[in-house]
């Protein structure tokens, strides 16, 4: 009897649990924005000493153009600190960084070409100008260019 009482509670739980809602439901914004609007590099290391990776954004000054659709970077290196020592700053370069890239709501970001894929580290910038399809939640796409005008240590 005990058994046929969870069963019941079982079915009547699934029964409670279910919708046959089809209509009535707000459609949700299709956004068409497809823009850069922010851009930033970093630089990563593992620290054995601690057993912990480490983060050091780099100061980065962008001009973004939506027009021209090119997001223009000058990037310095902070200086050296406690935990980003001296020795550990001189290995940063266009060649150690990873990039993040800030765009348009519900926009996806493809590599073109040669362009670094965004999220793996390290990832070469010494190219210095890379092309990145934004594509917009609606499917709209358009080709950014970024490019690094200097690179300061």
């Amino acid at each position: 009897m005990k058994t046929l009482y969870i069963y019941l509670t079982f079915i009547a739980l699934a029964l409670m649990n279910t919708s046959c809602l089809k209509a009535g439901l707000d459609e949700l914004e299709t956004y068409d924005l497809n823009e850069i609007t922010n851009v930033r590099f970093e630089y990563r290391w593992w620290d054995e000493t601690n057993q912990q990776m480490h983060v050091m954004e780099m100061s980065v000054q962008n001009s973004i153009d939506a027009t021209a659709q090119e997001a223009v970077c000058t990037i310095t290196v902070p200086a050296a600190t406690d935990v980003f020592t001296e020795e550990i700053r001189n290995q940063v370069s266009l060649s150690t960084l990873a990039i993040n890239v800030d765009a348009s709501t519900a926009a996806r970001i493809t590599p073109v070409g040669n362009a670094p894929v965004m999220g793996e580290f390290p990832s070469d910038f010494s190219a210095r100008e890379f092309t990145y399809t934004v594509t917009a939640g609606n499917g709209d796409k358009a080709d950014w260019t970024i490019r690094i005008d200097s690179f300061n240590k």
